[in-house]
């Protein structure tokens, strides 16, 4: 009887054995970040502007108002200085699209680009100030990261762009069970959502709009087959290493 639980453990060894070395044997370039890059020292890529920012609910934004002109000047320390100094206001826009300004109550924002918002701004306070200059800056750029990444979760950047890999990095990397080939990027703009296929591997997609996140974007990288596989096989083996001890106690018992 012992003999034959021999026989039975090592079959289980070899099975093991054979299952790590086949799920193991997967192509190096389907793990490679743009793995058809030629190998030439330098390699030149087009000019590549990042997204123009487009203000959305819930964004933070920091803007700033000032002015040469005496009556800019003293509309600006009457009214601003009390909401952060120095002619700055810190302001969420509504789930209306809307920022509250001193003096002028709500401004629909949502929609523009920071361009198209100072211009906003400007023309709501004309009555008020003489050729003022507007600053508008986004607060933390957020995203957040899911699937197989290292560090899952919401994540901030100080910068107002951020490129996909960039990204990642700040998750800590992928995992050994990501589909470089299959990253969605979810994104919505103005109540319009899609979903945009990336491939880590592919090297066009250094030139593409895509290789920057906007604000808000969800990045979803998928797990390879295998990951199921792996996990589905340890719940069997632990299954069976239950069955096995619990025969292991049962022969040494009756053999006593």
């Amino acid at each position: 009887m012992s003999r034959k639980c021999a026989q039975f453990g090592l079959l289980m060894y070899m099975c093991i054995c054979i299952f790590l070395l086949s799920s193991s044997c997967i192509s190096s370039k389907s793990i490679t970040y743009f793995n058809n890059l030629p190998d030439s020292i330098r390699t030149q890529l087009d000019t590549l502007q990042p997204p123009q920012p487009i203000i959305q609910v819930n964004d933070l934004l920091q803007i700033k108002i000032g002015g040469e002109s005496e009556k800019t000047v003293e509309y600006i320390n009457k009214h601003f200085i009390g909401d952060g100094g120095g002619g700055g206001l810190q302001t969420m826009v509504d789930l209306e699209g809307n920022i509250e300004l001193p003096q002028i109550g709500k401004l629909k924002v949502s929609g523009l680009t920071k361009e198209a918002a100072k211009d906003s701004i400007k023309n709501a306070y004309k009555e008020y100030l003489v050729d003022p200059i507007v600053a508008i800056k986004f607060g933390d750029f957020r995203y957040t990261l899911l699937g197989e990444v290292s560090g899952q979760g919401n994540k901030t950047a100080t910068a107002e762009k951020v490129s996909i890999l960039e990204a990642i990095a700040q998750g800590g990397g992928l995992t050994q069970y990501a589909q470089f080939d299959k990253v969605k990027i979810f994104r919505e703009v103005n109540g319009k959502r899609e979903i945009i296929a990336v491939n880590l591997n592919d090297k066009n997609l250094l030139n593409s709009p895509n290789f920057y996140l906007h604000p808000n974007d969800v990045v979803y990288v998928q797990p390879k087959e295998v990951k199921q596989l792996t996990e589905n096989f340890q719940r069997t083996l632990f299954y069976i290493s239950g069955v096995t001890s619990i025969l292991t106690i049962f022969l040494v018992l009756f053999k006593k």
